[in-house]
């Protein structure tokens, strides 16, 4: 998985139904960022270009996936990272959100670790991971079926061992895996139905998380506080 793959299926009709969907339930989370700076761990870009008009976003790519320049036609927001040891200062950041991140990564515990160090104290972090118990997960037609999936328990175990505290946890993306159009044309339907019930079989997990300032500090070794590369993406179009 690359963000090459990731771009194009996000153009495909099946992505655009799953960023809509994704992205309502984003909105339902966090319904005001303005003013805010806000960091995109993993490739999140298609949900957040209406934040550029309302706050300051940067973008950090795995270097695992690789990374390109955006926006298009404006100057670039992007770093290529490792996750693990993010380039930007302590309590840099109002907000974090990560997306197709965790679910790549060897250990979202250093991962989250890593996050509460750059996030300020009256901060918050917002995970979208596939879903365990959800179908997307278990069929490879989009990229949430690649790389290991979460149940809501996994999640709240990972937040607890870096000190963040859940906040907020929501299901989404009730809508059938497919790429048959006369299914997706019934997309809003499923949605409904599945925001409703709140279905445990949801692609996706969305889970808010604060610190817990009552906790210990994290204590990571000087050899990973060193490994901090920035790299420049290649200019490539993306959505």
């Amino acid at each position: 998985m690359d963000i090459i793959n990731l771009r194009d299926w996000y153009r495909t009709p099946t992505g655009h139904v799953v960023r809509r969907h994704i992205q309502t339930a984003v909105e339902t989370i966090w319904p005001d960022i303005t003013g805010k700076r806000i960091l995109v761990l993993g490739y999140g870009m298609p949900y957040v270009k209406l934040w550029l008009k309302e706050a300051q976003v940067f973008c950090a790519l795995p270097a695992k996936i690789g990374a390109i320049h955006w926006p298009n036609h404006a100057p670039n927001k992007c770093v290529l990272t490792w996750e693990n040891s993010l380039p930007f200062m302590d309590q840099f950041f109002d907000a974090i959100f990560i997306v197709h991140c965790l679910e790549f990564c060897q250990d979202e515990n250093e991962v989250l670790e890593e996050c509460s160090r750059i996030l300020k104290d009256d901060g918050r972090i917002l995970t979208i991971t596939p879903n365990r118990s959800g179908a997307w997960s278990h069929r490879e037609i989009s990229p949430l079926a690649w790389g290991k999936p979460y149940s809501h328990s996994q999640l709240e175990k990972a937040y607890q061992n870096s000190f963040i505290i859940n906040t907020t946890s929501l299901n989404a993306l009730f809508t059938p895996p497919t790429n048959r159009p006369w299914i997706l044309k019934y997309c809003e339907t499923f949605e409904k139905i599945g925001r409703k019930l709140q279905a445990p079989m949801s692609g996706v997990i969305l889970m808010e998380g604060k610190k817990d300032l009552h906790a210990g500090a994290v204590v990571r070794s000087q050899e990973g506080l060193n490994k901090r590369f920035i790299l420049t993406p290649t200019r490539l179009k993306t959505t």
